[in-house]
């Protein structure tokens, strides 16, 4: 058989699904955190991965922290509409 026919179509991920935002921001967080630990502490070892770690857990944190603050907010000014 020829390459290409009845061959089953390429997946793509949905553009419609975002990525949680937790992942994202753990991911920059992760990567500023390497790359900080690089230039401050470049020669130690293992410490730019302990300042990734750092980091991706001060990113994912943040945007939690966020999130639980912001649906505060909400629920009190919806039960203060009331």
């Amino acid at each position: 058989m020829a390459p290409g026919r009845n061959a089953e179509p390429m997946r793509v991920p949905d553009p419609r699904r975002r990525a949680p935002r937790e992942a994202v921001a753990a991911i920059i967080g992760a990567e500023a955190g390497i790359a900080i630990g690089v230039l401050v502490v470049g020669g130690t070892v293992l410490a730019p991965l302990g300042f990734g770690l750092l980091g991706a857990g001060i990113g994912a944190g943040g945007v939690h922290a966020r999130n639980l603050l912001v649906r505060r907010w909400l629920r009190a000014h919806l039960r203060a509409a009331r």
